[in-house]
């Protein structure tokens, strides 16, 4: 396949930290990678390298003559003045826009410019000029318009100022105009944030079909199972490509060829050994016979640089360390909570029409929907900050509500991840630093602002005071955001063994997998019940039992001696 974008002997270090050397990466016509590593691994600091945006410390970097290299950023900005709508409809190829392009290329053509940078300078021209020529001003609209529909901005904000608009909206919009311009390759890093199920789907499909390459960065593991046909991942400052795609394939993969490199490493350690014996019995020898004094030298030649060898290739890591949680909780009541004709109206706007609803202690329920739907206005109503419309909410007597938030407001910014610990526990310091150790938390970082922390640092010490609260049902919003793969396995692994209740909002469909064996829909006011995970709710989509009271059919009525249809109000 045409090779699109090399980089071959990169290195980069960030902060005095060297993230990778030596590093070969390359994308081909038609790739659809996954680029995947443990946070801080330098995943992102590649590609912006691949984007032109940073330049490596060492190596070099080459792309294809005149291919356009689209790059999602993870904080977006747009010129003044423009709005959603506006910013779609140029990336779509509003016409004035297009000439605007002509006019500015046409001035920098008209400036010295070495041989190379004119190159760009037409071939950007050229595109541009053909663009112009085919484009259809009706139909931009309409694409652009398409466009974030699908992604899931709602149509009210298409018009607002984009420097108006939350982190969450500006990077729908940014994924929306990069995706309108169909560049030959798109570097798009967590272009899956802030995008519920339903977009997340309509973005696989756009991925899948697109002309050129695609890398990506992302932690949804169904996502790079729909999309992927190769994961690279970066580990150590080096890049180990896996073709075929598919994460469960991967860990498979990966995990063979560590046992291979493991056994082989045994094997050269035998062989080392021997060759040290071979050589001490050398050199005793010639001490007595110097006939042997060349034997001697060679062979300890030889051991110094199987020695050498040995010493400059990594030893294999069939364990990583990773994060330790596991959540204890005593019993708690046989229903956790029940909710019977429980509603909820903000205005006239509705909400959840009046629903019934039983969870017992045990269960782990997936609660799923649009973005908007309403999923933490019925948590924040669990928790008994937001009151009902109407109906009653009970929780039962011996349950104890643990509570994850999506932005970790829980956490106070001022404070220390020790003096949260500490808050918790009676403990001594040392105490503290080694329970949040457990956390992948240095000293230093236990010691840090919070407000100063990682989104990963933040979600990580999250799960520690859930950990430390005792609590038999956890209201998890979001809580596998910001975490690296292995993070998310190990929450997984830790909510499978929990006792107690739980009851998550999540876009991560692999983990709705894992980990629940009940799924609840909340959509334009239904509240539906479905069996299983979130597979299992796909296959069952409109077959779910609807937990919301539904008025009574209207009373029937006679017209021409004819029955007429019951109607639903």
């Amino acid at each position: 396949m045409t090779l699109l974008i090399q980089a071959a002997g990169v290195a980069h270090a960030h902060g005095g930290n060297e993230l990778f050397e030596d590093l070969l990466f390359e994308i081909r016509l038609g790739d659809r990678i996954a680029l995947i590593g443990e946070n801080g691994a330098g995943k992102s600091t590649l590609m912006k390298i691949a984007a032109r945006l940073i330049k490596p410390d060492r190596g070099a970097v080459t792309w294809q003559r005149g291919i356009r290299v689209g790059y999602l950023k993870q904080d977006p900005d747009f010129p003044a003045g423009t709005t959603a709508r506006s910013i779609v409809a140029l990336a779509a190829g509003d016409v004035a826009a297009l000439e605007a392009r002509l006019a500015f290329l046409e001035g920098q053509m008209s400036e010295p410019l070495g041989d190379d940078e004119l190159a760009e300078v037409m071939d950007d021209y050229a595109v541009t000029l053909g663009r112009l020529e085919e484009i259809d001003p009706e139909s931009a609209a309409a694409a652009g318009a398409a466009m974030l529909a699908g992604l899931g901005l709602a149509e009210r904000v298409w018009d607002t100022p984009a420097g108006a608009l939350s982190g969450g909206e500006k990077r729908l919009v940014a994924l929306a105009e990069l995706l309108l311009q169909e560049p030959d390759v798109l570097l798009l890093d967590e272009p899956d944030n802030h995008l519920d199920v339903r977009a997340r789907t309509w973005l696989e499909a756009r991925i899948r079909a697109h002309k050129g390459a695609v890398a990506l960065i992302s932690h949804d593991r169904y996502l790079i199972d729909q999309v992927c046909t190769a994961i690279a991942e970066l580990e150590d400052g080096k890049i180990v490509l896996y073709p075929g795609g598919g994460y469960s394939r991967f860990l498979e993969t990966k995990r063979d060829r560590l046992i291979r490199q493991a056994e082989l490493r045994e094997l050269e350690e035998r062989q080392f050994k021997k060759l040290k014996a071979s050589a001490e019995q050398l050199t005793q020898w010639a001490r007595q016979n110097p006939k042997f004094a060349s034997r001697a030298e060679n062979q300890r030649r030889k051991l110094a640089e199987e020695r050498e060898r040995l010493e400059s290739t990594p030893i294999p890591v069939l364990r990583r360390r990773r994060i330790d949680v596991s959540f204890d909780a005593s019993r708690g009541s046989t229903v956790a909570l029940e909710a019977t004709a429980l509603a909820k109206s903000f205005g006239e706007r509705t909400v959840f029409q009046p629903f019934d609803l039983v969870v017992r202690q045990g269960e782990s329920i997936a609660l799923v929907g649009p973005n908007g739907a309403g999923k933490t206005t019925l948590f924040r109503m669990l928790l008994g900050e937001e009151p009902p419309t109407s109906g009653t909410l009970r929780i039962g007597g011996s349950t104890a509500i643990g509570y994850y938030a999506q932005e970790h407001e829980t956490l106070d910014p001022a404070k220390t991840p020790l003096e949260t610990v500490r808050r918790l526990k009676p403990w001594t310091e040392q105490q503290a630093i080694s329970f949040l150790s457990t956390l992948l938390f240095t000293r230093d970082d236990a010691l840090n602002r919070i407000s100063r922390l990682s989104g990963g640092e933040r979600a990580r010490l999250q799960i520690a005071v859930l950990m430390l609260g005792g609590a038999n049902l956890l209201l998890l919003d979001e809580p596998t955001n910001n975490l690296d793969l292995a993070s998310r396995e190990a929450l997984e692994n830790a909510l499978i063994e929990f006792d107690g209740t739980m009851i998550t909002i999540s876009h991560d469909r692999y983990f709705l997998d894992n980990v629940c064996t009940r799924t609840i829909e909340i959509n334009d006011g239904l509240v539906t019940d479905y069996p299983g995970g979130y597979s299992e709710y796909l296959s069952r989509s409109g077959m779910g039992t609807l937990l919301t009271r539904m008025p009574p059919p209207a009373p029937q009525a006679k017209q021409g001696g004819k029955k007429q249809k019951a109607g639903v109000g």
